[in-house]
């Protein structure tokens, strides 16, 4: 679980980075993002019903995604908002493809540093 400090939960923050940020597309994954003015770097999940109707399902999609992104985050650059919002092409990869493919699209932007 990310820290409380680092995560993006509040509604005005979220209808901003909608309405204003920028925006990566993928099949499995689109990642609006734009850059913050405090120093901390947060993120934030959308699994929506078009996805999948069962909640099980989104709540696991949603646990791999937050779980990746925690093992990502030592790697992230600070002062950024990053929606995650996934696609129903996500629910047919397994856990290591969605950690590539979104090491891929957060690398590609420039949000975390590669190795």
């Amino acid at each position: 679980m990310l820290p409380k400090e680092h995560r993006l939960h509040q509604d005005k923050e979220i209808k901003d980075l909608v309405r204003s940020g920028r925006n990566f597309f993928l099949p499995e994954l689109t990642i609006k993002y734009k850059t913050n003015q405090a120093e901390a770097t947060k993120i934030g999940f959308i699994v929506s019903g078009r996805v999948d109707k069962r909640a099980v399902v989104r709540n696991k999609l949603t646990r791999h995604l937050r779980e990746i992104s925690r093992l990502l985050f030592p790697q992230f650059k600070n002062g950024y908002l990053v929606l995650i919002i996934a696609k129903k092409k996500l629910l047919d990869l397994d856990f290591e493809n969605i950690k590539k493919q979104l090491t891929f699209a957060l690398e590609k932007i420039g949000l975390i540093y590669k190795k």
